[in-house]
This record gives structure tokens, C-alpha cells and sequence, in this order.
């Protein structure tokens, strides 16, 4: 893939490089590995490198059933194939970190020390610099996105969205993410009709409007 693959919109015609899935897998290696070893559990000692192999195969088929998707146009293309994968891997890896747990709490009684799953759930600095790093990148996509809706559905959505913020000062994320696309969610506020049949009208865009958010977010 290199650089010039993940600054484009990844496409219907990359589906078939070879190159580009080869390099993804070669990227994710190292971020999947990172993982495991730093998130050990005893119930996985000696068997590390199945479980990254296992992760990295399961990461790449969600990225390639999802581009498949947005290649036919069911969901948001996907900005960065890089991006887009180290966002996908590092939701298996959690997947695959919350069933360890789970296992691990069903052998307490074997001896598994307690101690040891409370530890597994401390977040090192580095990893919730990358959460915050995922949340942003998630908000701007799903802005861009909500941007392009319709005008009664996107009106609809915002409305909602402001009647549920605090505003002030400072705007959050998914303030910031929305001003980049020239919308202040600020103006929304108090647009929600009161009339029964206008608001029944408003809530159903509003589902609809949620569940083409839930596309645009999916990973």
C-alpha cells in the first residue's frame, strides 16, 4: 500500500491488490503484537504468536467485508485504509481481551490470583492517547458524514444532538468535529417542535438518522 494508498478514498478498484492487504497485514502485526504481550493472561502463555496470528487474520476480514461494503456504496468509504485497519485491530484486540477476562473470572476458583484481573484493566498512557486519537477521528468521520444527509434528516439529527449538550466556552470534540463542517451545533438548541404530530414526525428522522450514523461509525 505505502503512503500513497492512505491518501485516497480506498475504493472498489483497490479491493483486488494484492499489494495493498499485504502491507495491511504487515502494519498490523506489530500493533496486534504490542498488544498481546503487554495484555498477557496466563490462560495464553506460550501460545502469543497463534493469538496474534489469530487477531491479525480477524482484523483484516473485518476491514475487507467493510470496504466491501462501502465499495458497493452500503456504507461510509473509508478515508484511510491504514486508519481505518489500526482502528479495526485494536477493537479485535479489546474483543479478544474482554473474553480472556471473562475467562480468567470463571477460573477463580482454579487459583487465578484476583488481583491479576483487576490489573489487566489499568490503561497505560500510550493506549489512552490512542482512545482519544480513535474518538477523534470517529467523531470527524461521522460529521463529514451527517453533513452530507439530507436536509430534513440532518436538521432532525442535529436538533436532537444539541438538545442533548452542554454548550459553553469550550467546545467538545464532537462540537469541534461539527464546526469543521460549518455546523454550530449551538444553533440547533430549543428547534425541537412541541406540536404532537410535528415531534412524532421529527423522532421518526431521528431513527432514521441514527441508523445511518450507526453505518457511518461501524468498525
Amino acid at each position: 500500500m505505502g503512503s500513497e494508498a492512505s491518501e485516497f478514498n480506498f475504493g472498489k478498484h483497490d479491493m483486488c491488490s494484492e499489494i495493498i492487504w499485504k502491507s495491511l497485514y504487515h502494519k498490523l502485526r506489530p500493533v496486534i503484537r504490542k498488544f498481546v504481550y503487554s495484555h498477557r493472561f496466563s490462560l495464553s502463555k506460550g501460545q502469543e504468536n497463534d493469538v496474534v496470528e489469530d487477531l491479525l487474520q480477524e482484523a483484516v476480514v473485518r476491514v475487507f467485508k467493510y470496504a466491501k461494503y462501502a465499495a458497493e456504496g452500503h456504507v461510509a468509504p473509508i478515508d484511510s485504509i491504514e486508519r481505518f485497519g489500526y482502528t479495526i485491530a485494536l477493537n479485535v484486540c479489546r474483543d479478544w481481551w474482554r473474553k480472556e477476562r471473562h475467562m480468567l473470572c470463571q477460573s477463580l476458583d482454579d487459583g487465578v490470583p484476583e488481583v491479576m484481573l483487576s490489573r489487566t484493566w489499568l490503561l497505560n498512557p500510550e493506549e489512552v492517547a490512542l482512545n482519544l486519537v480513535y474518538q477523534e477521528w470517529i467523531f470527524m468521520k461521522v460529521a463529514k458524514g451527517i453533513a452530507q444527509f439530507p436536509q430534513k434528516t440532518r436538521r432532525a439529527l442535529l436538533i436532537e444532538l444539541a438538545e442533548r449538550m452542554f454548550f459553553d466556552d469550550k467546545p467538545t470534540p464532537l462540537q469541534k468535529a461539527f464546526l469543521q463542517q460549518g455546523i454550530r451545533l449551538a444553533d440547533y438548541c430549543g428547534l425541537k417542535p412541541a406540536d404532537p404530530k410535528l415531534r412524532s414526525r421529527h423522532n421518526s428522522l431521528v431513527n432514521h438518522a441514527f441508523n445511518r450514523v450507526k453505518a457511518l461509525s461501524y468498525c
